[in-house]
């Protein structure tokens, strides 16, 4: 019993992507506007007896697509994403920003900028990869060199619409807390319109 929300969302998916009139694949342009929600993979670092704590983030985008092949597409893309950290460690001692009591100085805040392919492997079916910079907006974040893969679906929802969902790893956000890169997933949903 437990089971059938499961077989019935399956039967549900199965349905929408056999019965999708229009193939993502194709020589048309496309421009989509989404949003990400993001997990940190080396959330925890212990330095000068203090430990930092990379919480989950978001981030919107604006992305355009443009054929290079049928299969294959260029991509460019700019957006807003944040992560965030303890408060604990933003007021202790250590922390360079130990005045601030402002909520937007615990955040981690970037704009990524990024250019890359994706190729689709089945009608709707699509792996993708890009790299670029991530420019930092507050003081607690560096700008970074980034890059990121990954794979996703498109599912039509019109003759020049869609939904597009992905799931990748990304990697290369800096901070002044954290002398490493960080790894993260970011789950991704956006809208796609194609001209």
């Amino acid at each position: 019993m437990t089971n059938k929300p499961i077989c019935i969302t399956l039967i549900l998916l199965f349905t929408v992507f056999s019965f999708a009139a229009k193939a993502q694949r194709g020589k048309q342009t496309s421009l989509s506007v989404g949003s990400e929600i993001i997990a940190p993979l080396n959330m925890d670092y212990q330095g000068n007896n203090t430990d930092v704590h990379i919480n989950a983030g978001f981030g919107v985008n604006l992305k355009l697509e443009k054929p290079i092949t049928e299969t294959l597409h260029f991509t460019v893309a700019a957006g807003f994403i944040f992560t965030e950290s303890t408060p604990e460690y933003l007021f202790s001692s250590n922390s360079s920003n130990v005045f601030y009591d402002n909520n937007f100085h615990n955040l981690y805040a970037y704009l990524p900028v990024t250019a890359g392919l994706k190729y689709y492997w089945a009608k709707h079916f699509y792996v993708n990869a890009e790299a670029g910079s991530a420019f930092s907006i507050n003081s607690r974040a560096r700008t970074s060199f980034i890059y990121a893969g990954g794979a996703g679906v498109v599912v039509p929802i019109g003759p020049h619409h869609g939904l597009d969902f992905g799931l990748q790893f990304e990697r290369g956000y800096k901070n002044t807390d954290y002398d490493h890169a960080i790894s993260q997933l970011g789950l991704s949903v956006a809208y796609k319109y194609r001209f």
